[in-house]
């Protein structure tokens, strides 16, 4: 079997469609889709951020990135730490997708408290207010940004 070669249009028609499809399922569910922020890939659950619904836009051509939007609610930490790892969670908390939590600079907060650069640059969960990624518990969860696509 021949390979077959997309257009730029065809390849950009396809991302579009593969994310309409990820924010009708992220706003499945009896609830709204969330952010979740970890200390780590499995490890302790800081914050969680309520998305509106839909719970994301989709951008222009080429990439179609999905943008997700946040809800007018004024949500805080459940716990101290450094956030490092986000998941998006559809409306019944199951996680669609999961990636790297950074400052708006590319930073994160390390096990000393200290900022320093993420070796992988900027996640697609930006945290915003100040350097690093700490969040206090009862402190506001200010996400600048969530990029995804």
């Amino acid at each position: 079997m021949t390979l077959l070669v997309n257009t730029t249009a065809h390849a950009a028609a396809r991302q579009a469609a593969r994310n309409t499809a990820s924010v009708s399922l992220a706003d499945t569910g009896p609830g709204n889709a969330s952010v979740r922020l970890y200390t780590a890939l499995g490890g302790t659950l800081l914050a969680v951020r309520t998305l509106s619904k839909p719970c994301g836009t989709i951008g222009a051509a080429p990439e179609h990135r999905i943008t997700l939007a946040w809800a007018d609610t004024a949500e805080v930490a459940l716990a101290t730490g450094a956030a490092t790892w986000g998941e998006w969670c559809d409306g019944s908390g199951v996680a669609v997708s999961g990636g790297r939590v950074t400052d708006p600079d590319g930073n994160i907060t390390d096990g000393t408290g200290a900022v320093v650069p993420d070796p992988e640059g900027l996640g697609p969960f930006v945290l915003g207010g100040s350097a690093g990624t700490m969040v206090y518990l009862g402190g506001l969860v200010l996400l600048y940004a969530g990029l995804i696509g």
